[in-house]
């Protein structure tokens, strides 16, 4: 009888854990759990494989679930005078679910784009690529597309303006606007959707494609809510009103070191230290900073860090 009974109880224990593992996926993505929810769809979607809920959601079904962070205000460009600073202040950013570093440079004028040796074919890293151009610092910068999720940093999309030269963008219309992240020849940072005949206007030198602005005109843009990205590895960019650039980057998907921040985390440190305006970068597998000879934070692939196409880059 005893034996029966732990033979019972045995497979009732087995049965509700296979019950649990394969109904659990349902009740996160389609239960009462809003908040749940909206993590892991945001994760997912800012991973390699967002093929894994795009066909399940349509667009309109993860705006829903996402939220959107909506930006109206336009930014009014601030003036300062440029300090010729050579030197680079960084401390670490701590919570209960994050470990972050974050970068003072405050010279804007040091800061340009770099990329990996053939964006269009195979990508770098943010080390290899910052040390390929004399770099003492360098931050993961824009998005690229990952067929089938190969990790080979390339096919970068939007735009990529290096000297005031568009290295990518050029066939773009001059009125069609693209989300934009980058310096003006002043060292005045500019994020948001902007078109190359308003980035010639402003006197645009340095940037890439990614986004969203996470302060304007020293105003929080997400008001309510997380950000609708879900919990991941972040990079971020941001500048003092006294030109002080300041790159971000908080470690993720890490359990009992750094689970990772939302866009709010982001925003909410930026406005913290200060930052006048910041842009989310591209986050996840791709956050990296690299500063005097060595990678500073914890990437989160196991093979460490990501080939990616761009780079904000310290001369």
């Amino acid at each position: 009888m005893k034996r029966f009974l732990k033979s019972t109880f045995v497979k009732f224990i087995l049965l509700t854990m296979i019950f649990f593992v394969v109904t659990s996926p349902f009740v996160v993505l389609f239960g009462p759990f809003d908040n749940t929810k909206r993590a892991v769809v945001g994760a997912i979607m800012r991973s390699r494989h967002p093929q894994y809920i795009t066909w399940l959601f349509n667009q309109n079904e993860l705006n829903s679930i996402l939220g959107v962070v909506n930006n109206t205000e336009q930014q009014k460009l601030f003036d300062f005078t440029i300090r010729k600073d050579s030197s680079l202040k960084i401390q670490k950013i701590e919570s209960n679910r994050f470990v972050g570093y974050l970068l003072e440079i405050p010279d804007p004028s040091r800061i340009q784009v770099a990329t990996a040796p053939d964006i269009q074919e195979r990508g770098d890293t943010t080390s290899n690529i910052a040390k390929a151009n004399d770099a003492v610092a360098a931050i993961n910068g824009g998005g690229f597309y990952d067929p089938q999720g190969t990790g080979t940093g390339r096919l970068p999309y939007g735009f990529i303006l290096h000297n005031g030269k568009y290295l990518l963008g050029e066939n773009v219309g001059p009125n069609e606007k693209v989300d934009f992240i980058g310096f003006t020849d002043k060292g005045q940072l500019i994020a948001g959707k902007y078109s190359k005949k308003k980035l010639a206007e402003l006197g645009a030198k340095e940037g890439l494609t990614f986004g969203p602005p996470l302060i304007i005109n020293g105003e929080k843009v997400i008001k309510h809510g997380d950000g609708g990205w879900g919990i991941s590895p972040r990079s971020a960019i941001g500048q003092r009103k006294d030109g002080t650039v300041l790159f971000l980057v908080v470690d993720g998907r890490q359990p009992g070191y750094s689970i990772g921040a939302t866009l709010a985390d982001m925003q909410n440190i930026m406005y913290k230290q200060g930052a006048y305006i910041a842009a989310n970068l591209d986050g996840g597998s791709s956050t990296t900073l690299y500063y005097n000879g060595k990678v500073v934070n914890k990437p989160a692939d196991l093979l460490g860090e990501r080939m990616i196409p761009t780079s904000f880059i310290v001369k």
